[in-house]
C-alpha cells in the first residue's frame, strides 16, 4: 500500500493536502482563512516550492487561504472546475483563475475528473501514481464514509451545502469505477482500499431511506443557525 496522502485539518474536520511533484508543490484546496501559515510551513518542509492552489470547489471551507496565499506567493496558479468560477468570485474570493478544469485535463500528476453536484464544478483529482483520489465533498467521511447527499445528524453542514443532491449521488457511483487506492476527502480522514466502503455509501444514498426525525431536527436547527437554506432538509433530492 502506497503511503498516506499528506494532509494537513483545520478543527479536525476541514482537510486540505499537498501533492508533490518534480517542479513543487500542489495544494489541493485553501482550508478556511487563517491556514495560510501552516500550509507555507508545511510546504517550507518539503524543501519544494508551492506551485498551485487546485480546488475540488469554491466553497467557503475549502477557498478560505487562497486570498492571502497568492498575496505571499505571487506567481503562484490557482486553478478551478470551469463551472465554479461563478462561485468562486461569489463567495468573495478576490484572486482570479489562472486555468480553469474539466474532466480529462491534467495538473501535474492529476487527472481531473468531472464530479458535479456538490458544487456545479466540483471535480476530483487522480493520482495515478499511488492511486490517491482526492474526492473533494462528493463523499464525507464523518463519523463514517457517506455520500454527501446522505443527511447526518453529527455532521449536516455538508449536505446541507450541497448544490444538487441527485447528481452528488450519481456522481458518487461513477466514483466506483475509479481504481482508488486511498480515497481523500475534504472532510474526515483518508481511507485505504476505500472502494468496498465506497460502494456501501453509494447504496445507501440510492435507497429510499429517510433521514430520522431526529436528524431532521438536528439539521433544520444547524440550518438556522448558519442562515441556510432547508431544501436539504426535507431529504434526497432527485
Amino acid at each position: 500500500m502506497s503511503r498516506a496522502p499528506i494532509r494537513i485539518t483545520q478543527f479536525g474536520l476541514v482537510n486540505t493536502y499537498l501533492v508533490l511533484e518534480d517542479d513543487g508543490v500542489t495544494l489541493i484546496d485553501a482550508g478556511m482563512p487563517g491556514l495560510e501559515r501552516r500550509i507555507l510551513t508545511t510546504v517550507q518542509r518539503t524543501g519544494l516550492p508551492l506551485k498551485r492552489i487546485a480546488l475540488t470547489h469554491a466553497h467557503d471551507d475549502h477557498i478560505g487561504a487562497v486570498d492571502a496565499l497568492m498575496a505571499a506567493r505571487p506567481d503562484l496558479e490557482l486553478l478551478v472546475g470551469e463551472n465554479d468560477v461563478a462561485l468562486l468570485a461569489a463567495r468573495g474570493c478576490r484572486a482570479t483563475p489562472t486555468r480553469t478544469l474539466r474532466g480529462g485535463d491534467h495538473v501535474g500528476s492529476l487527472t481531473v475528473i468531472d464530479t458535479p453536484g456538490h458544487s456545479p464544478g466540483h471535480v476530483a483529482f487522480l493520482d495515478k501514481r499511488d492511486g490517491t483520489l482526492y474526492a473533494g465533498d462528493t463523499f464525507v467521511n464523518v463519523p463514517d464514509l457517506h455520500v454527501a447527499s446522505v443527511l447526518s445528524a453529527i455532521f449536516p453542514l455538508p449536505t446541507l451545502g450541497t448544490h444538487d443532491l441527485g447528481q452528488t449521488t450519481r456522481t458518487a457511483s461513477t466514483l466506483l469505477d475509479v481504481p482508488a487506492r486511498w480515497l481523500a476527502l475534504g472532510h474526515g480522514r483518508p481511507l485505504s482500499d476505500p472502494t468496498p466502503s465506497m460502494r456501501r455509501a453509494v447504496v445507501d444514498a440510492e435507497s429510499d431511506r429517510e433521514p430520522s426525525a431526529l436528524t431532521r431536527a438536528v439539521a433544520t436547527l444547524t440550518s438556522r443557525l448558519m442562515g441556510m437554506g432547508n431544501a436539504a432538509v426535507a431529504g434526497k433530492a432527485g
